[in-house]
């Protein structure tokens, strides 16, 4: 009999998670408390260890409308090369890897994964309730209560809930709490037709190409540009430190600034950057707010999958990639043959195979590479063996979730 399994949250995590345990033969049903099931935000790295996934969820690469990454190239704040850090294919060749780094827009990749998960798979599709919030989830018996009052029980839930997750209190006993991390992140889009239409911006355009990743650095903030929609779009990101500035909203992707705070923010970049900044978008100013990790992503019969369980900032591109690593380990600890009384039990192995990994990940993120060095002692306290990785493209990249999690199963030897 196939698992009854309740996924709280349709965005990215959530939607991955039902993918991969729809096609391992489960009856899913996933709860949003949107009415339109619309991801919001600008563009999303796919890097190596995403793509892999993807592909094996037989993702339609055309409708993710990407442009491929085939540099990384940090410049300074005058808009001068300083270094070259990832060629992709030479690394490729080093890591003895073929997958994709792709850069797309996010509604893109949303959209692409709702259209695998309303695919009949085996008998099987994904079931989306809209429009319902859930208040509380019970751990242990796998009772998810909505706001309406509306019971449901599953024999697997997975929060997958985001950084505002109320399906976390569930696994830690706690309400939990967002931190500021000092940091803020405007984020914007310009048409590429429009920037070459402007002498400078054009310039830089030239300089650079659009077919890779650009990082212009000063001291304490950076501008970080790459394209999406094949080519046509290009996607900004301006972090910086948020000091007195109290007008971005934690964590929120829908609150507007205006190119002005932009400008003021970004006085002293060159010429061309300022011109940049000058052609951007319906500019968005959010908060990069953080929680501290649980010290488990399970309990009962509850996982904890994406933002819910390890909130993620972009600076190593890695939010949404390790939120898929999260359901391709899920699929392949729950094959169709898993009963209801094993749960427990396999949910500690996806803790095993996924809990220092990504919180390595998620610490390494919350700071430019340079930095994240200044991580490793926050890292330890959940993990207290962690290592520095040498790299986090060679870190993250080579990973196989799935794989480690069928060696766990295999090992295991069917413990319940």
């Amino acid at each position: 009999m196939p698992l009854r399994v309740i996924i709280v949250g349709a965005g990215l995590g959530g939607l991955g998670a039902a993918i991969a345990l729809n096609r391992t033969g489960h009856d899913v049903q996933v709860i949003e408390q949107s009415g339109f099931l619309n991801e919001v935000g600008a563009a999303i790295h796919v890097a190596p260890n995403a793509s892999r996934i993807l592909k094996e969820w037989e993702c339609d690469f055309q409708t993710l409308q990407a442009s491929q990454c085939n540099r990384l190239q940090v410049w300074n704040s005058a808009g001068e090369l300083l270094w070259t850090p990832i060629v992709t294919k030479e690394l490729q060749t080093a890591l003895d890897i073929h997958d994709g780094w792709l850069l797309t827009h996010r509604v893109d990749l949303h959209n692409t994964l709702r259209v695998i998960a309303a695919k009949e798979f085996n008998g099987r599709r994904v079931n989306i309730r809209l429009s319902s919030r859930v208040q509380s989830v019970d751990a242990e018996t796998g009772v998810v209560t909505l706001d309406d009052g509306t019971t449901l029980t599953g024999d697997l839930v997975i929060g997958a809930d985001g950084i505002h997750s109320r399906t976390v209190s569930s696994v830690t006993g706690e309400e939990s709490s967002k931190e500021s991390t000092g940091q803020n992140c405007f984020r914007f889009l310009i048409p590429v037709s429009k920037a070459l239409n402007h002498e400078l911006a054009a310039s830089l355009l030239k300089k650079t190409g659009l077919d890779g990743l650009h990082a212009f650095t000063a001291s304490d903030r950076r501008l970080v540009f790459y394209p999406c929609r094949q080519g046509q779009l290009l996607n900004v990101a301006g972090i910086h430190p948020s000091g007195d500035d109290t007008s971005a909203k934690e964590s929120s992707w829908l609150d507007s600034s205006n190119v002005e705070h932009l400008l003021e923010t970004y006085k002293d970049f060159g010429p061309e950057l300022r011109e940049m900044c000058r052609l951007g978008e319906d500019v968005k100013l959010w908060s990069l707010a953080s929680r501290s990790p649980p010290t488990k992503f399970v309990k009962g019969r509850l996982a904890l999958v994406g933002d819910a369980a390890h909130p993620t900032l972009p600076h190593q591109g890695q939010g949404g990639a390790q939120a898929f690593e999260d359901g391709a380990a899920l699929g392949a600890l729950f094959p169709s043959d898993t009963t209801p009384e094993q749960v427990p039990g396999r949910l500690e192995l996806y803790n095993k195979v996924r809990y220092e990994r990504a919180l390595t990940v998620m610490m390494m993120s919350k700071t430019h590479d340079e930095r994240r060095a200044e991580m490793l002692d926050d890292l330890r306290i959940y993990v207290p063996n962690a290592e520095l990785p040498k790299d986090m493209f060679s870190f993250t990249w080579p990973s196989n979730p799935a794989q480690d999690a069928q060696g766990l199963l295999t090992a295991s030897q069917g413990i319940s």
